[in-house]
């Protein structure tokens, strides 16, 4: 018996549309794959991260145990140094900014003003812990009722920042503490360079409200001509509320 063969063999190849699909779909298929795979762990943020957390848990247990921020023995000062080594051996990472600010929030912790200044001298002009000093070095500021070293300082990353971001935040922090510390002329004065040099940032828009608060709403002044519509849509006016009791009640949400 023989077997019939065809003549020619038939084979159907995909065409160009369907090879296409095929890569797209193999393309994007690996595209999600990817996007779904965890962020890779940065075990030195976490390193810190504990230290951190172990520094916070026995300063609280000191407290707790009558132990005050002066006494030699504060844990802040043990951890704040371990903090400041891990700066010192690893610099330029992410996690030895978190290691810096919190080095020297641990010294203002301690009432170790000195220190905390001159730890805070250390710091380059281009170091990006700037960010978050800048608010610390204002609460010791505040806390000692000394704006002085935080003036001083400030004006200097002003012009030595390579940072635009940290310049106008420190050319807003110098504002500050100057309003503060009543010194309007000068506060003015840094608040209008925040405006008109650094246009976009949010040190912008705040010192923009700064000022209005300064040349308007200063003790002793009139309150500024204002006509608005109630909730209800009743219409409002400060000229309409003259020789009436007022009473202003003030909210805000955090």
């Amino acid at each position: 018996m023989r077997c019939q063969t065809p003549d020619r063999l038939s084979v159907n190849y995909p065409t160009p549309r369907a090879v296409l699909g095929l890569v797209l779909f193999f393309s994007l298929s690996s595209l999600i794959a990817h996007a779904q795979k965890p962020p890779a762990a940065d075990k030195e943020m976490d390193r810190v991260q504990a230290m951190v957390k172990q520094a916070n848990t026995d300063a609280e247990q000191f407290l707790k145990s009558g132990g005050k921020a002066a006494d030699a023995n504060n844990p802040n000062l043990k951890w704040s140094a371990v903090l400041w080594q891990y700066r010192e051996d690893h610099p330029g990472t992410p996690a030895t900014v978190v290691a810096t600010v919190e080095a020297l929030r641990l010294l203002h912790r301690a009432d170790r003003l000195t220190d905390l200044h001159a730890k805070t001298d250390a710091l380059k002009p281009d170091d990006p812990a700037w960010h978050q000093v800048l608010y610390l070095l204002m609460n010791s500021a505040a806390k000692n009722k000394d704006y002085s070293y935080l003036i001083s300082k400030t004006e200097t990353l002003t012009q030595a920042a390579p940072d635009r971001e940290i310049k106008a935040q420190a050319r807003f922090t110098v504002g500050d503490a100057y309003w503060i510390t009543k010194d309007n002329a000068r506060a003015r004065k840094a608040f209008q360079v925040v405006v008109s040099d650094y246009p976009g940032t949010k040190y912008a828009e705040e010192a923009e409200g700064n000022l209005r608060e300064i040349e308007f709403l200063n003790p002793g002044q009139p309150a500024p001509e204002f006509e608005r519509k109630t909730i209800a849509g009743d219409p409002i006016s400060l000229v309409g509320l003259k020789g009436k009791v007022v009473v202003l009640k003030f909210w805000g949400t955090y």
